[in-house]
């Protein structure tokens, strides 16, 4: 499957919530939120697990991924008392225990463009695992996680700068590692992008936004008639086309009013709209506030990042 059309827009960026080296018992409880958790060991052993299911054990090297922020719990072993988040962060973070049977974990979340990504989202396990092994030592998740944990530990220069750029890499390529890994295995958004026939369709959307599309127009990029595309697309995509192409043009507006300075009008040409009332209404009705105030709050973020 090939996702790099898809994958090119995909913007990513992420924080650090928690960084210990505990041992003995602990354990910390995260509630139900609306961010994309990770857990990163770097030494020792952890367990983690959703809804009070099974625990799965992660070891050195392994990273946890939480796709819709389910509510959670990572422990140093099954049934450990565990603490939430805001008291574990007040007893752990920033707390390196000598002990060598220490366990080093690196906590954080991704944030991204949801709309851009919620039918991926949605067919994501709600939490997936990428383990170490000899063989992956040298793929881009091993390596951006090696480069991540000599960052987040070394405090060196310009790190906080250095992990935001390779927490948006590092997501980037465990989604690209998780879909090459279920090729041929999948249903709802990733059999979408293996269907030969929608595949082509989303291709033409996420490359070619300004294009005035429509049902029969896409149908015949996907090479099925309209009823055929409309059918085959909801059952796969989980939405219509016309929702799919519209959340996705006001997504590359997004990115487009954060990083350039084109006008409203120039971006509305860009994602397939003939004036900015049009382009700004459907903004808002997508994403719940107009386009100036979203440029408005971009820029208020840079700043104060700077």
């Amino acid at each position: 499957m090939n996702a790099n059309h898809w994958l090119q827009f995909l913007r990513s960026d992420g924080m650090v919530l928690a960084h210990t080296r505990a041992v003995d018992d602990w354990g910390v409880y995260l509630e139900q939120r609306e961010a994309i958790f990770f857990h990163f060991v770097t030494q020792g052993r952890a367990y983690i697990s959703v809804d009070n299911g099974t625990p799965i054990r992660l070891e050195a090297g392994d990273i946890a991924v939480l796709s819709r922020g389910a509510e959670h719990r990572l422990q140093s072993a099954p049934g450990a008392r565990v603490a939430p988040l805001f008291e574990f962060l007040k007893a752990n973070d920033g707390i390196f225990s000598e002990s060598e049977q220490a366990t080093n974990v690196i906590c954080g979340a991704f944030g991204l463009d949801r709309y851009m990504v919620l039918p991926a989202l949605r067919s994501l396990p709600e939490l997936f695992c990428i383990k170490a092994s000899p063989d992956n030592r040298q793929s881009p998740v091993a390596t951006a996680l090696r480069q991540l944990k000599g960052e987040v530990e070394g405090s060196g220069v310009a790190s906080r700068v250095m992990v935001r750029h390779l927490l948006s890499a590092l997501f980037i390529y465990i989604l690209r590692e998780w879909i090459e890994s279920f090729e041929g295995n999948s249903d709802g958004w990733f059999a979408a992008m293996q269907n030969p026939n929608i595949s082509r369709a989303l291709e033409s959307i996420h490359t070619r936004p300004a294009q005035a599309w429509t049902l029969t127009s896409l149908a015949r990029e996907a090479g099925l008639s309209r009823a055929a595309f409309a059918k085959q697309f909801r059952a796969l995509v989980g939405e219509t086309p016309y929702a799919y192409l519209t959340r996705w043009r006001m997504g590359v507006a997004s990115q487009l009013l954060e990083e350039t300075d084109m006008t409203l009008a120039q971006i509305a040409i860009q994602v397939g709209y003939g004036s900015e009332y049009s382009f700004s209404r459907a903004f808002k009705q997508v994403r719940g506030k107009p386009p100036a105030y979203e440029r408005r709050t971009s820029a208020a973020e840079v700043s104060s990042v700077e």
